[in-house]
């Protein structure tokens, strides 16, 4: 209302200036006639907005009522809900009476046959445990439920008893069979296959000369992605083929030695894992067989020429032809002797040095490897083994390299010396026999 005033008021000044630039009208003119515009402003606008607040007014009454209304029916719910949590506090206190009376009159009713229902229930649990991952799993696909059911009950009947009995029964009796069974066959890759495998007992199956573990949880059997040597499977193909008595190899743990093989690294994982250092030694361990084997084919030459034919008296006698005096004789022959003793001897150091640098470097390796392990126990800790393991195998591996390269070097190396100093042992006496001669 205010404000509508204040707009009437301005526009009239805002007129009023207007026609006073227009023309010039007395100021109490001006002033009375402005009064009265506003004036009949006022009475215009009055019944207007009298009407706007009564309707306002009337809707705010009616909100009041329903809000009455609303708190009315919150108080009489809460009133309900007040008087059912008395009913239901009563009806809980009741039923906890009832419960304790039934739990007595049950342990009354039980008595010593409470202990043999908790037997019943920790037989039934150990068995469905040896049932899961066992080899005869699919020969019997409701044990598990039968046998869950059991380990459940508090008090349980003849049928489950006798559940039990004879599921105890069927695995003695399997226990004693190598048995043909159609099983599902999951490969390595991925793809399943049906066909027949062969059960030995309790302990492991097979499938083409080839040990299976069993899995419930995909109701199949797989492939080890990694089997066991040779040895142990070629007795399989045996034994399938021979109908008398015939040794099998067998996982008496029940899959776990044969899980084992897949975590058994192969050779050259095992040479890996000596990282750099293992392959240098390799390297050196090649270079030195492979000379040592070239200097052995050479030194059975010079053997053939000192031992076995006439040649070296031959070069010995021309050696010392063309000289007169005792003196210039011996020191050709020396001369020559050398020479030769040289060309005999040569490349025998070089083993020496292979033979000697192998543990060396297997050495450096199992430092570097132990320097791994302390990383990774101060970032670690000693709680989990595989992380000290990678730094552990490096350590073991290049020293195992390295005795493995240096023992075949050496002896290359003493056999080529002590072949060598009988050459020039030989080859000397020969020297002392001509020069005594001539």
């Amino acid at each position: 209302m205010n404000k509508l005033l204040i707009t009437s008021f301005i526009i009239l000044l805002s007129t009023f200036a207007i026609t006073q630039e227009q023309e010039e009208v007395p100021i109490d003119q001006q002033r009375t006639d402005e009064i009265l515009q506003l004036l009949e402003i006022v009475k215009k606008n009055k019944s207007i907005y009298i009407d706007k607040d009564q309707k306002r007014l009337d809707n705010f009454l009616q909100k009041v009522s329903e809000r009455q209304t609303l708190l009315d029916g919150a108080i009489a719910q809460l009133n309900a809900e007040k008087a059912r949590n008395v009913r239901l506090e009563n009806e809980f206190e009741s039923n906890e009476k009832t419960l304790a009376d039934l739990e007595e009159k049950l342990q009354i009713k039980v008595g010593v046959l409470g202990e043999l229902f908790g037997v019943t229930r920790q037989y039934a649990g150990e068995l469905l445990a040896v049932t899961e991952d066992s080899v005869i799993f699919s020969e019997f696909p409701d044990r598990s439920s039968i046998l869950s059911d059991i380990g459940q009950t508090q008090v349980h009947n003849i049928d489950q008893f006798e559940s039990l009995w004879f599921s105890y029964f069927d695995e003695i009796a399997a226990g004693s069979e190598v048995k043909l069974i159609d099983a599902t066959i999951v490969n390595p890759n991925g793809e399943s296959f049906d066909d027949k495998i062969l059960r030995y007992g309790l302990f492991s199956a097979s499938y083409k000369n080839k040990f299976l573990k069993p899995s419930s949880e995909l109701n199949a059997f797989q492939l080890l992605p990694k089997q066991p040597e040779s040895k142990y499977r070629k007795n399989l193909k045996g034994f399938e083929n021979n109908d008398g008595y015939e040794s099998v190899s067998i996982d008496p743990t029940r899959g776990f030695l044969l899980s084992l093989y897949i975590d058994k690294p192969s050779w050259f994982q095992r040479i890996a894992q000596g990282k750099l250092i293992g392959f240098i030694i390799i390297i050196i361990g090649l270079s030195g067989l492979g000379f040592g084997v070239y200097k052995v084919m050479d030194l059975r030459k010079h053997v053939s020429y000192v031992i076995q034919s006439s040649k070296i008296d031959d070069d010995l006698k021309n050696k010392i032809s063309n000289i007169s005096s005792y003196e210039a004789k011996e020191n050709a022959i020396d001369e020559y002797i050398l020479s030769y003793a040289a060309k005999v001897e040569w490349g025998n150091n070089w083993l020496k040095f292979f033979a000697a640098v192998a543990p060396l470097l297997g050495l450096l390796g199992t430092v570097i490897g132990m320097i791994e392990t302390f990383q990774a126990i101060t970032l670690f800790g000693t709680g989990d083994p595989k992380q000290m393991a990678g730094g552990i195998s490096q350590a073991l591996i290049t020293t195992m390299l390295g005795l493995l390269v240096a023992a075949p070097i050496l002896g290359i190396y003493t056999y080529l010396s002590e072949k060598s100093s009988n050459v020039v042992q030989i080859i000397e006496e020969k020297a002392s026999y001509i020069l005594s001669k001539g």
